[in-house]
């Protein structure tokens, strides 16, 4: 499948914060770089700053101090579509009065000047991510008489079809249920290992972590408290913070992992 673009592609966050008017500081002073093809998780609680950080290299937050690179190229000033990236996010935004078809097709339809396709370009890109997201049997069908699942497999097409240099994901799987979130965890691996996107995935939920991340970044009150690969954060944990937040959701992991895989 040739939904990947063939360049290398690095993310790099330099000494990056985020102020808001009141002076409040979202993200602080990040330095943090994601390797070409590798899949990070931002990983923390609620108010962490691992959306914030998400958005501003999206362009949907101004970045206040600092500079992000893709490739070493500043993209602070890019508007959003000039970015290169992909992003699919937890409410899914697909147009309700569109067809399957239709919405994975319609960024590809939007796109102007060198990024223009033509329409028989368009038809093969959204035939290969319907394949690759056992859609093909639904692209006629309307948002409304799909499942969650399938749903997201449409959210996530529609970003591919673009063939993003980065792909981004803000909770993807937070409206799901247990055994469908289980589902697209190993979808979306298995997507990641047959297409090698450089991909950052924002999760407060510590299996999603376990199961996609090469390397995990976990964050409390804007600050970066360890980078690693996910067992070693489990079992080295850097700091106090670190080794309190993974060790209060073992009951969480426990009891999801009872709820799909244990029989009465």
């Amino acid at each position: 499948m040739e939904l990947k673009g063939d360049e290398m592609v690095e993310v790099e966050y330099k000494n990056v914060t985020k102020k808001y008017d009141d002076d409040s500081e979202a993200v602080k002073e990040l330095n943090l770089k994601i390797k070409d093809e590798e899949f990070l998780v931002l990983l923390g609680p609620s108010g962490c700053g691992k959306s914030t950080t998400l958005r501003m290299l999206a362009g949907l937050e101004e970045v206040t101090e600092g500079d992000i690179e893709i490739d070493g190229m500043k993209i602070n000033h890019l508007p959003p579509g000039a970015r290169g990236l992909g992003m699919v996010f937890q409410s899914y935004a697909l147009y309700p009065h569109m067809s399957v078809s239709e919405n994975l097709s319609f960024g590809l339809r939007m796109a102007k000047g060198d990024d223009k396709l033509n329409d028989q370009e368009i038809k093969l890109r959204v035939r290969e991510a319907a394949e690759m997201l056992e859609l093909l049997d639904y692209l006629d069908n309307k948002p409304k008489e799909l499942s969650g699942g399938q749903r997201q497999r449409v959210a996530l097409g529609r970003a591919l079809v673009r063939r993003p240099k980065v792909l981004l994901m803000d909770e993807p799987l937070s409206n799901l249920d247990a055994e469908l979130r289980h589902q697209m965890r190993n979808e979306i691996r298995r997507l990641h290992d047959e297409l090698g996107t450089t991909t950052i995935y924002v999760t407060h939920d510590q299996i999603e972590a376990m199961t996609l991340a090469d390397r995990v970044a976990i964050m409390d009150k804007g600050v970066l408290q360890q980078h690693a690969p996910p067992l070693e954060a489990y079992n080295n944990p850097s700091n106090d913070f670190v080794k309190s937040f993974l060790c209060k959701h073992i009951d969480d992991l426990v009891d999801t992992a009872n709820s799909l895989f244990s029989k009465e």
